[in-house]
This record gives C-alpha cells, structure tokens and sequence, in this order.
C-alpha cells in the first residue's frame, strides 16, 4: 500500500475557514450546533455545546450516541478532507466507536480528529470525544474512501478554500 504525508496547502486560518464552509452545508451539523474550533492539514477541533435536544436517556441525563456519532464521523471526514492535495469527495468507509463514559448533559462536547494515513484510495483517520480534558468519552476510528480529484469538480475546492467568497464572518 503506497502512503502519502498529508499536504500542507493554506494557514490555519484557511484551513478553518474551509472546514466552517464544509459543516455550514451540513443539514445535520447544523441542527446540532456544530462549531470547528481550529482546523489545520493534519488535525480539526469542533465543539458542540450542550442543548436539550443532544439528550437520549431523559431519566439519567446522557447525551443520545448517534449525536456522538455524529460529531465523530463529521470531525474525522473534515480532516480527511483537509489532508488531500485538494477537495476531492470522501464517503465514510468504515466507522468503529468504542463508547468509554456516558457523556453527561449539561456539558459540552468536543472532538478532536487527527490524520493516520493516507493512501491513494484511503484516508485513515482517528477521533477522541471529551467533555474534560484527558477524560476520553469516546474514540473512533474512521476511514474515507478516495473517490478522486476527477470526480469532483474543482469549483468544490473553491467554493470551501478560496479566501475570496463574499459573505464570509
């Protein structure tokens, strides 16, 4: 299996901006409240502060896990974007989650995601959810399939990375 580092392409400043277009499309990031905190060529930060809505188990207030889920899946593909020489679409290949500690309401969530690997057909990635700092609520480990810069056309990696599309914060 032949594997490459991931690129190095913008600042960090472009590379979340980016990732903040990318979730801003999202239906399901956005009915959540999912925030990108900080996003660079090899790592991504979201939050997903707390809301009623987050909740599965109403009597001992625990956050549902298809939330965690989400946010997992969400912050581990948008790293994997991030890693690519340019946008190119990543379907999620494989999704493993080790569920650790119930994830309590009241507190938000955070997610960091980081790179492993990339490959011409694969990009592996992995993603711990927390509440508290150095208490891991979950943690997953994701794979996007490579569908290839030729299937996706280029105007998608302007519409997310160009510095120049107006109506930006």
């Amino acid at each position: 299996m032949q594997k490459s580092e991931p690129v190095i392409r913008f600042s960090a400043d472009r590379y979340l901006m980016g990732v903040k277009r990318f979730i801003a499309v999202l239906p399901q990031c956005q009915a959540l409240g999912m925030r990108v905190e900080s996003a660079d060529h090899e790592h991504v930060l979201f939050s997903l502060p707390f809301a009623e809505c987050h909740i599965g188990n109403s009597r001992k207030q625990l956050i549902h896990g298809g939330v965690i889920a989400t946010l997992l899946d969400t912050a581990c593909g948008s790293v994997a974007v991030c890693a690519l020489p340019r946008f190119e679409m990543c379907p999620t290949l494989d999704l493993r989650i080790d569920h650790l500690r119930p994830a309590v309401a009241g507190k938000a969530l955070y997610c960091r995601a980081s790179i492993v690997q990339v490959t011409p057909r694969i990009v592996f990635t992995e993603g711990v959810v927390y509440q508290e700092k150095g208490r891991p609520v979950s943690r997953a480990v994701a794979n996007f399939m490579r569908l290839g810069a030729g299937k996706t056309p280029v105007e998608m990696d302007e519409a997310l990375f160009s510095p120049n599309n107006e109506g930006e914060e």
